[in-house]
C-alpha cells in the first residue's frame, strides 16, 4: 500500500534520486540484515566459533563486506589490470585472456565488459569455489559440452586440448561475440542455438536427443544455467546411464533446493561426486556453488 502511494505521489526523477542518496542503501539494509548480522559476528568472534567452511565464509563478508565470492584470492584477482580494445573489423570489444581474444557483445560498455570480466577471473580461480575443474587437464582429448556458455571463457581456457566442444548458448547478444572468440577454432566448435531442457521443440532440445547420432563417450559436461539444471540432467539420463569415462561440473547454487537434489540424482546413476570447497552468496545465501561428477 505504502509503496502504490509513493510511487503515485512521488515523480519517477525524484524516486530515481532519492533511491541513489539513501534508500537503495536502507533498502539494503534491510533485506541483508540477517546476513550481515551473522557476518559481523562471525568476523568479530572468530576464535570462539566453530572454524567450518561456512563460518569462514561469513567471518570474511563480515571483515569485506558481502560478495558472491567470499574467500581470500578474490582479492588478489580484483587488483588485476584489465584492457579493453575494440575490433572495427568486427564491430565488438575484447580483451585479452591468457594470449587469447575473448570478446563481448557490442552493446557492452567498457565499464561492464570490465566488472564482467574481473567476476569471470574471480569465480574460475583455482581457490574458488565456483571454479568448474581443479585441472584443466581433466579435459584432454574429451568432447565438451559448455551449456551455459555465454562469453566462453571455461572453452576458451580448453580449446587447445579438447577434441571438441559444442557451445549451448541461447541469448541473441553472445552469439556474434562467441562467433569471433572462436573463429581460429571455427572446425571444432559448434555453436548450438537452444536452451537444454528435459523436452525437445523448436526452442529446447536435451542432450540425449542432441547426442543420439552422436559419440558418447569421453564427455566433459559443464552446465551453468540459472536454475535449470535439473531439467538438464532429467533429459540427459540415457546418456549418463550408458556412456563412459563422463566428467560433470554443474551448478548448483541458483536454487536452494538444487546441491542435496542434484547430488542424490547423481548418485543414484552410480556417479562419484564432490563438492567444491568454500560457499559461494547467492540470493541472500551462502550455497555449495559447484558439484563435480564423474563414472
Amino acid at each position: 500500500m505504502l509503496t502504490k502511494i509513493y510511487q503515485k505521489y512521488i515523480p519517477y526523477s525524484l524516486r530515481i534520486i532519492i533511491y541513489n542518496a539513501f534508500l537503495s542503501k536502507i533498502l539494503y539494509f534491510i533485506r541483508n540484515f540477517k546476513v550481515l548480522l551473522k557476518s559481523k559476528l562471525s568476523y568479530f568472534f572468530w576464535w570462539f566459533i566453530p572454524k567450518t567452511e561456512r563460518n569462514k565464509a561469513y567471518a570474511y563478508m563480515g571483515k569485506h563486506g558481502l560478495t558472491s565470492y567470499p574467500f581470500n584470492h578474490s582479492l588478489e584477482n580484483q587488483k588485476i589490470s584489465i584492457n579493453v580494445d575494440f575490433d572495427s573489423s568486427l564491430n565488438l570489444p575484447y580483451v585479452i585472456h591468457n594470449y587469447k581474444k575473448l570478446y563481448f557483445p557490442n552493446s557492452f560498455s567498457n565499464e561492464k565488459i570490465l566488472k564482467d570480466y574481473q567476476s569471470l577471473i574471480i569465480e574460475q580461480d583455482v581457490h574458488s569455489s565456483h571454479r568448474y575443474v581443479k585441472s584443466y587437464d581433466q579435459l584432454k582429448g574429451k568432447t565438451l559440452l559448455d551449456i551455459g556458455s555465454a562469453e566462453g571463457i571455461f572453452a576458451l581456457d580448453t580449446i587447445e586440448i579438447v577434441h571438441q566442444a559444442y557451445l549451448f548458448e541461447c541469448e541473441s547478444d553472445w552469439i556474434s561475440a562467441l562467433e569471433a572468440t572462436f573463429s581460429p577454432w571455427k572446425e571444432k566448435v559448434t555453436i548450438v542455438k537452444k536452451y537444454i531442457s528435459d523436452q525437445t521443440d523448436e526452442s529446447k532440445i536435451t542432450i540425449d536427443e542432441y547426442l543420439k547420432d552422436k559419440n558418447k563417450d569421453n564427455l566433459f559436461i559443464k552446465m551453468d544455467i540459472e536454475g535449470a539444471e535439473q531439467s538438464a540432467i532429467s533429459g540427459a539420463l540415457n546418456t549418463l546411464k550408458t556412456a563412459n569415462n563422463i566428467h560433470l561440473a554443474i551448478c548448483t547454487y541458483h536454487r536452494k533446493q538444487d546441491p542435496v537434489f542434484i547430488s542424490n540424482l547423481i548418485s543414484s546413476l552410480g556417479y562419484k561426486f564432490e563438492f567444491t570447497e568454500g560457499f559461494i552468496f547467492w540470493d541472500r545465501r551462502l550455497s555449495k556453488a559447484v558439484i563435480r561428477c564423474y563414472n
